[in-house]
């Protein structure tokens, strides 16, 4: 019996072992369904506890799934009546809901507890559902396939007979035609009956159809497809290019079978390549004239901005302001002085105003290095244009400008320089321009260079030109300078000798002879002061400062005063002299001063040079009124003289020239008469030609101008003298003070006042601006004569400290300037009025006989 114990102990530790382990589920049942026991493993596969199960709540029929549930009874009949069944499946029911698919194993014990082992089938079932879904896939894909296959015969003809380009097969081993699609035949125009089964050499040139085998071989040989970009082959409608590619087929042992080609007519393409070209070709011409147009129309407006003006600093702002933006983002122009040794001005512009004023005073603060191997100075030295594109920026700021420079802080960023050198001819540079790019889109080409060196040849021309321009307005200025004060040297001892002439000439102690001496004294007196007239008329006409006025005058009196003014030269001479008046406006509005001129300018050179017969001036209006009421009035001065020939006619308005020396010699004159008179005929709207003349016949001259005719109340001359206001009556002058440093001069005027009326006890003198002022501000004077030029103080100053010193009478400009303007600029100074040396008496006496308020002194205002 313990034997027998022993075996049973060793049995239920067996069964124990299989029961507790987690490879198969095992429970126990009764025959209606109770479990009664089960492991672990069992009760995780359905989701319960062991406190489900001792609670008694398991049972197969509730676990098992209603489908199976028919089964299971069955097998349970089955395993009573026969104590045994097969294995078999079915699924049990999650405690969360979900199937368990299990396949189970059943026995049974003599007193009915039935052993149900349990086997989780999960996994196995999911192999056996993808198995059999990839088995249903594989059939269906072998389906298709077979489909395919049973098409791809057909399919692959109908590609090969549709394809656009041309595809043919040739046998390997004899490179034989075995097949041609539609689009070939279509190509080479023969048919595909005629193609198949022969070679290139049947169809085409010796020379085509070894290019084409031999490419052939390549490709079976090197087993490898061949490109050919462009091929030629001659067809029934021409010459085609074709682009082939070759590829070989190989059979199962790998070996080339067949060569199957590939061909593209690409001859429209070609010929639209050509095509592409040569628009292209035009384009780019196209683009190139477009460019230089707008380069020249850049240039037209560069050059046209720079030309308005001949200062130098306009010049050089103009130029920098149009560089930007077209020529760079920044624009600076570094000029040397004239003798090429230090920058005499920089002028900078930029797109925004803020880095113009910061780039100037950069620059003013951080001048060029001469010596830099790079910047404006070398491009100076080198004359060479320099780019430097991608630059950096700080290298090139430490080379040009020094290290400090490099190490500033600089808001405006630089990415490229092109700095060209202002050229002029091969002379040396004026100076250099520097193009600065801000964008790193934007460097300097080859094109950019050669405009920017064509414009600064033109910027160099137009800083010449300033130049030389300033140089002749200083010229101009020394000259009007030296004329004035010759004028000035000249008519002063000039006034003196013909003032006290004239007062000689009313001595009536005189005898005959010293009277005809006086009358020469007086009249050489006057041919010497007309000449320096003229002189100074010449130099204002040249200079542009003669002034043209427009007043109203009576014509024919005029005209009637210059006949009469000339009439005692004529009758000095024996000769007549005649006024024939046509067709005249009464009164014009015109210059009666510069007409007068021209008249006595060119009837006395007619007088002049005629000895017998007359000389005559006819005077008419002719051709209407013009737009602006303007009428062209004539002066036709005929005379019996002795002419002019050919030769002589092309000097004849010269200035300093007359026919020949010889004429000189025998009438005189300085040859500036007819010169002056036709400038002056000209500003007048006119001219002065020569009309007609012969040889020993005469000659005719015809002066024209233009003049407005005024009728009625307009015709009164309203001008009035400055002076008018200032001048006091002879009668009531109690002081008058003249002021010279000549003592010829101040003896002439006291003597000219004198006569005028003024007693010699009310007249004192002065000989400088100094002893003027001291004089006058002890005691107020009816009037002062101030000269305008003398020693230590002169006349302006003199003003000047007077008037600032409260001093108010009325003084009188006394001077031996006559240039334009000097009039205007003595009475702007404050003078109250203005005398001309040599001092005509009559206007002397026109200035005296005006009313003055009284006199008083500064002590007596205040």
């Amino acid at each position: 019996m313990p034997a027998e114990q022993e075996m049973n102990n060793q049995l239920w530790r067996r069964y124990k072992t299989i029961f507790e382990s987690k490879m198969v589920g095992i429970l126990s049942t009764d025959m209606n369904g109770q479990i009664l026991d089960a492991n672990d493993y069992f009760l995780e596969m359905v989701g319960y506890g062991r406190d489900d199960l001792k609670a008694g709540k398991l049972n197969w029929k509730t676990l098992t799934h209603p489908k199976y549930l028919a089964q299971s009874q069955h097998v349970a009949e089955l395993l009573r009546t026969t104590g045994s069944v097969p294995v078999f499946e079915k699924e049990y029911i999650h405690k969360d809901g979900h199937l368990v698919p299990v396949r189970l194993g059943l026995t049974m014990f003599e007193d009915g507890t039935v052993i149900t082992l349990v086997q989780d089938v999960t996994q196995q079932k999911d192999s056996e559902r993808k198995l059999e879904e990839a088995k249903a896939q594989l059939e269906e894909r072998v389906a298709e396939r077979t489909r395919q296959l049973v098409e791809s015969e057909s399919f692959l003809a109908a590609i090969f007979e549709n394809m656009p380009t041309m595809v043919f097969v040739k046998d390997a081993q004899d490179l034989r035609f075995v097949r041609f699609n539609k689009a070939g035949e279509d190509l080479i125009g023969i048919p595909r009956a005629q193609l198949i089964g022969k070679n290139d050499y049947d169809f085409f040139s010796k020379e085509q159809a070894d290019f084409f085998t031999s490419k052939d071989r390549d490709v079976l040989k090197e087993s490898r497809v061949v490109d050919i970009p462009e091929e030629e082959i001659n067809t029934t409608r021409g010459v085609r290019y074709l682009h082939t590619r070759k590829i070989p087929v190989f059979d199962k042992e790998g070996r080339a079978q067949y060569l199957l080609g590939v061909s593209e007519d690409i001859t429209e393409l070609k010929m639209a390549e050509k095509q592409r070209a040569v628009l292209v070709k035009e384009q780019i011409a196209r683009s190139a004239a477009e460019q230089r147009a707008q380069h020249m129309g850049f240039l037209s407006d560069l050059t046209f901005a720079m030309t308005q003006s001949f200062d130098l600093e306009n010049i050089l702002k103009a130029f920098t302001e149009k560089s930007i933006p077209t020529l760079a983002d920044i624009c600076i122009v570094d000029l040397m002085d004239e003798e090429g040794t230090e920058i005499s001005h920089t002028q900078v512009a930029a797109k925004e105003r803020e880095d113009t004023e910061f780039i100037q005073r950069w620059r003013e603060r951080f001048p060029m290095r001469w010596d830099a191997p790079y910047g404006a100075a070398e491009v100076m030295r080198s004359r060479k244009t320099e780019i430097i594109n991608d630059v950096n920026l700080d290298q090139f700021l430490k080379a040009a400008f020094g290290p400090e420079a490099a190490m500033t802080e600089r808001p405006i960023h630089a990415e490229a320089f092109m700095t060209v050198p202002i050229l002029l001819r091969d002379e040396k540079p004026l100076g250099a321009i520097s193009l600065i790019s801000t964008s790193a889109t934007r460097h300097f080409s080859a094109i950019d260079q050669s405009m920017a060196e064509e414009i600064g040849r033109r910027l160099a021309v137009l800083i010449e030109n300033s130049r030389l321009y300033y140089r002749a307005q200083e010229a101009s200025r020394a000259k009007t300078a030296f004329l004035a004060n010759v004028s000035h040297e000249i008519r002063t001892p000039l006034g003196a000798m013909l003032g006290f002439a004239e007062i000689l000439k009313e001595d009536e102690s005189l005898r005959e002879e010293q009277k005809e001496a006086v009358e020469t004294v007086l009249r050489n007196g006057q041919q010497l002061l007309h000449i320096v007239d003229e002189i100074l008329d010449i130099s204002k006409v040249e200079s542009e400062r003669i002034q043209i006025e427009s007043i109203v005058f009576d014509l024919p009196d005029l005209l009637r005063d210059v006949i009469h003014l000339l009439r005692g030269r004529a009758e000095e001479k024996g000769i007549e002299l005649r006024l024939r008046l046509g067709d005249l406006p009464k009164k014009i509005k015109s210059d009666p001063t510069r007409l007068r001129q021209i008249l006595i300018n060119v009837i006395g050179n007619a007088i002049k040079f005629t000895d017998t017969g007359y000389v005559e001036m006819e005077a008419r209006s002719r051709n209407g009124k013009r737009r602006d009421g303007r009428q062209r009035i004539e002066f036709l001065v005929t005379d019996t003289g002795i002419g002019i020939s050919a030769e002589q006619r092309n000097n004849l308005f010269q200035p300093f020239s007359q026919a020949d020396s010889s004429t000189t010699r025998r009438f005189g004159g300085t040859g500036l008469g007819l010169f002056l008179s036709r400038k002056l005929a000209r500003l007048l709207g006119g001219d002065v030609i020569l009309n007609t003349s012969s040889a020993g016949i005469g000659s005719s001259f015809l002066i024209s101008i233009l003049g407005k005719e005024v009728t009625g109340i307009q015709g009164t001359d309203h001008r009035k003298k400055s002076e008018d206001a200032v001048v006091v009556s002879a009668k009531q002058v109690e002081s008058i003070l003249v002021v010279d440093d000549a003592v010829d001069n101040r003896e002439l005027f006291r003597r000219f006042i004198v006569r005028a009326g003024v007693p010699e006890n009310r007249i004192e003198t002065a000989e400088n601006g100094a002893e003027a002022v001291r004089k006058a501000l002890d005691k107020p004077y009816s009037l002062i004569l101030m000269d305008i030029q003398m020693p230590e103080m002169d006349g302006f100053q003199a003003l000047k400290k007077l008037r600032t010193q409260g001093y108010r009478g009325p003084i009188v400009a006394l001077t031996a300037h006559a240039m334009k303007g000097d009039r205007e600029k003595c009475l702007a100074a404050g003078f109250d009025g203005y005398l001309q040396k040599p001092l005509d008496r009559t206007e002397l006496k026109r200035v005296l006989s005006l009313d003055f308020p009284k006199p008083k002194s500064p002590e007596a205002e205040l």
